[in-house]
Order: C-alpha cells, then structure tokens, then sequence
C-alpha cells in the first residue's frame, strides 16, 4: 500500500518544490520563469491524480497532502506574482485583490475534501479548480508579456481575479480536463483532432496558445449550466398541443380495426 502511494505523493511533492522555486523567482523578478514553474506544476498535478488512479493508491493522506500543495503552488504563487507586478501600487486595495484568488481557492479546496469524504466527485469538481484559475493568470501574464511587455497597465486584471475568485467558490460544475470526450462519443476523431491540434499549439507558441485555451475551458462550466437550466424551462408539450393533424378521426380509427381484423 504505503510502496504503491511513494510515486504519486513524489509527484506531488515535485508539484510543491516547483511552486516553492516559482516563489523565489517572483521574489528576484524572474516573473515570466516563474510562470512556466507554476505551469509545470500543474502538469504534475494532474498526473499525480492519474498515476494514483493507475496504481489504486487513492488515499486521504493524498488528498489532504495535495490540497496543502495546490495552496503554495496555485494560491501564493500566482497571488504572489500579481501583486508584485500589477496590484503593488495600491497599497490595502492592491493587496486585497491579490489576496482574493489566493483566499477563495483554501476555500475551494476545503469544500472539495469535504465533499470528496462523503460522495467523491468522479466526473468532474464542484467550483472552477485552483489549478485551472493559476493557470489563467499565468497565461494571461505571458501573453500580456509577449504582446505588449508590459502588463501592469492591463485593466482586464480588475475583472479577470474577481470572476476567477467567485467560479472557484460558486456551485458551478466544471469537468475534468481534458473536457474533449472521446471514449463513448459518436465522433472520437473530432476529439482526438483537437487535443492534437492544442498540444502542437501548447508546443509551437505556448505563451499564446495558454490563456485562450484555460478562458475557453473557464467559460465551459457557465455555458454548460446556462444551457441545463434553458433545457429545464422548455415547455413540455402537452395534450393540448397536440396539432390537429396527429388526431385520429372516429371513422379512420373504425377502418384500421377493420385492417387489423383482415
């Protein structure tokens, strides 16, 4: 038991060195490397996941060891990083803001280990991940970077660390990543099309292709439960409209006994 849970707890213990050393390199400003840590963390965060899953080592050691690693790696890290490039200036307000991402995913991750104990959340999580809000930031970070060089002046981050803050806490389901299916779908080509396209994307421009690609994933637990609730209030048809058409006449009922009969 204890041999089979030494490789995905190493793993996670990767994930948390990295978010360590992103730390250090926020502090000596070396934002954009820190970014790519955090963003490898979260690589080996999701495969800590699926190597437990493969070898059965699924505990509650685990799962509490991975929560305190998510909130250096993808709390203080990424909150860190904002507010010494962007929020600084603002004294209390900036530090406030900072804080958000960071105080709504221990939240987040708190709610997930309680619900995790009594009813554990195999198709997908309750609330946008922790991972997936770092990564926004550190997506939209780099692409800033890349394009303008600058991001401090980018007031899309006074919208961008509210909304990640209240989907971390919301009720809103999101899937596991990738959200593409593919076993069990109809068309398993269009899904295996698109993971090949994103991972070249990811490979030849990954400061471009990352921010796109974690708004999209983001925006994916809203339009799904907006579309749920539109199902809910379509009107069921009743009795009453039925068309005209659909009523079968005394005299066409009496002739198809008559065929059944025959």
């Amino acid at each position: 038991m204890y041999k089979k849970a030494m490789l995905p707890n190493t793993i996670t213990i990767g994930n948390l060195f990295l978010g360590f050393y992103a730390i250090l390199e926020i502090c000596q400003g070396n934002y954009t490397k820190a970014c790519w840590f955090i963003v490898i963390a979260a690589i080996l965060d999701g495969l800590d996941g699926l190597v437990a899953r493969l070898v059965h080592s699924d505990s509650k050691f685990g799962m509490e060891i991975d929560s305190l690693v998510d909130v250096v790696s993808f709390g203080v890290a990424p909150a860190l990083l904002i507010y010494m490039t962007v929020f600084k200036p603002l004294g209390i307000i900036g530090i406030t803001l900072a804080f958000l991402p960071l105080l709504a995913g221990a939240l987040r991750l708190a709610r997930y280990n309680l619900i995790s104990i009594s009813s554990p959340q195999k198709k997908g999580f309750i609330g946008l991940p922790l991972p997936s809000s770092a990564l926004v930031i550190v997506g939209f970070y780099v692409y800033i970077h890349n394009l303008h060089g600058s991001v401090a002046n980018q007031p899309l981050w006074f919208s961008i660390i509210p909304a990640l803050s209240l989907l971390m806490i919301s009720p809103i389901p999101y899937r596991r990543m990738p959200v593409v299916r593919i076993h069990g779908s109809k068309y398993p080509w269009i899904g295996v099309s698109i993971l090949i396209i994103t991972a070249f994307l990811m490979i030849w421009k990954p400061a471009y292709t990352l921010f796109p690609l974690m708004l999209t994933y983001v925006i994916t637990g809203p339009i799904e439960i907006l579309t749920v609730q539109l199902r809910k209030l379509r009107p069921q048809q009743s009795e009453d409209d039925v068309p005209e058409t659909s009523i079968i006449s005394p005299r066409q009922s009496s002739r198809r006994s008559r065929r059944r009969k025959r």
